[in-house]
């Protein structure tokens, strides 16, 4: 015998909640996946010019709810704050050959989007950004320096770099030497390399940050030890020349080689060891050394552009 409840017509005359059951059991699928995306739709969000209409509002709410934020899809206009990108931007314009840059330190990624080099490799063990949805033309590495460099081919080329990764001498002049070993001819840009103050040279960051707010010093600069690379280039590298940034932004070091297809050897234990003997208040006593060989941006971008057609 047939309940009233399993009934032809009961079944019929509920059917409109069912339906309605379900549509809400899908409208709340839909959500929990769009959240779980991080608020990218599904669809429409993988074509980059389409995600970056709404990029602001997308990244509006990931920072309310503590998510990673998004990157633009293509270099947009660069702000005076953007010097690295700038830097990089300007020489690269030189250089239409250019197809692939190398950044070692991606941080929030904004240099990293913002570079007009068809094919970017990045490279950092904790990316701030999502990495689900790169720029166009990017790749993200998320793993160590030293971990890309043991796993690529030695054939992998670029044509410029940037290094602002872990602000240590020991790490960056590592970096330094690597990526020459991949470079074809372009320059490598080094971050950070003149520190504002001995505190800000301190090259352990959280060491830094307490040691400038116990002598009620405010911000938050750092700049770690980098600065003992450009001693190790100038003591140890006749193959390389170099030019230090000084002016409309950050302090940057631009190296190139002297010869196109020259080796760049790193330097041995005992002369590594003697420039970390070397102390801040000592090196920069009267100021930037010369062995830094400071000069202007645009000086530096045209001495640069100069050697590199030249050699």
């Amino acid at each position: 015998m047939t309940s009233a409840k399993s009934s032809p017509l009961a079944r019929l005359r509920h059917a409109p909640r069912r339906l309605l059951d379900q549509i809400d059991r899908n409208h709340q699928r839909i959500e929990r996946e769009y959240v779980e995306r991080g608020y990218v739709r599904k669809y429409a969000d993988r074509i980059g010019s389409i995600r970056d209409k709404r990029l602001v509002e997308v990244n509006k709410i990931r920072y309310d709810k503590r998510l990673p934020h998004l990157l633009v899809s293509r270099p947009g206009a660069l702000t005076d704050d953007h010097w690295s990108a700038r830097r990089i931007n300007t020489l690269a314009a030189q250089f239409p050959g250019w197809k692939r840059y190398l950044e070692i330190g991606i941080f929030e990624g904004l240099t990293f989007a913002s570079v007009r080099i068809r094919h970017r490799v990045g490279v950092d063990p904790r990316p701030l950004f999502d990495v689900r949805y790169p720029p166009r033309g990017c790749s993200v590495r998320v793993q160590t320096s030293d971990d890309y460099f043991a796993t690529i081919r030695a054939t992998e080329r670029f044509d410029v770099a940037f290094i602002d990764g872990l602000h240590t001498a020991e790490q960056t002049y590592r970096d330094v030497v690597n990526v020459f070993a991949h470079l074809d001819h372009g320059p490598v840009l080094i971050d950070d390399t003149v520190p504002l103050d001995e505190i800000s040279a301190i090259p352990d960051q959280e060491e830094s940050y307490l040691a400038r707010a116990r002598a009620g010093l405010e911000g938050r600069q750092w700049h770690g030890d980098v600065w003992r690379v450009v001693l190790l280039l100038d003591r140890h590298h006749p193959e390389l020349d170099w030019r230090t940034m000084s002016d409309r932004g950050n302090p940057q070091t631009l190296v190139w080689r002297r010869h196109r297809g020259s080796h760049v050897v790193s330097a041995t234990p005992a002369q590594f060891k003697s420039v970390m003997e070397e102390s801040y208040s000592d090196v920069f006593s009267n100021g930037t050394p010369g062995a830094f060989r400071t000069t202007s941006e645009d000086d530096a971008l045209r001495t640069c552009a100069a050697a590199l057609r030249a050699s």
